[in-house]
């Protein structure tokens, strides 16, 4: 499943980026956060709390920044398993400088869904992935903006 966005935010490129590439800062915006143990600076665990249809339980997630160019670009990547499913994400962030001030956020995902959760259908994992998704950049966004 592929899905995309933008965003703008009212701060400057490197504030944004030393932000979303610090597992610290960003996990506080991951919806239903329930534990979270930092690896290094390039890496984390974090439990969530997903549920979508009439898959519901607690994922482990393994997150890892694998590229770092700072203050433009961000990759990561997640394996996630729980409830008898797993998911593999892979993201990519781009910042540039918004004409009008602040930074414009570009982001990309590629999600990968197996067991009972690919059974949930498309529509159900899109809409709940949207939201979740929104959930944690409107987060990021609100934490710049103060």
């Amino acid at each position: 499943m592929h899905l995309e966005g933008t965003y703008v935010i009212k701060a400057p490129r490197k504030k944004v980026f030393d932000f979303v590439s610090n597992p610290k800062s960003v996990s506080r915006c991951l919806p239903d956060l329930q534990s979270l143990e930092i690896l290094s600076k390039d890496s984390f665990k974090a439990t969530v709390k997903v549920g979508i249809g009439f898959v519901k339980g607690t994922f482990n997630f393994d997150v890892n920044l694998l590229e770092k160019t700072p203050p433009s670009h961000a990759k990561l990547k997640a394996h996630g398993s729980g409830s008898g499913s797993v998911i593999d994400l892979d993201t990519s962030i781009d910042l540039t400088d918004n004409p009008d001030g602040g930074t414009k956020l570009t982001w990309t995902a590629e999600a990968m869904i197996g067991g009972l959760l690919a059974g949930v259908g498309q529509r159900l994992i899109g809409t709940a992935s949207e939201k979740q998704v929104s959930q944690l950049f409107d987060c990021i966004k609100k934490n710049l903006e103060r």
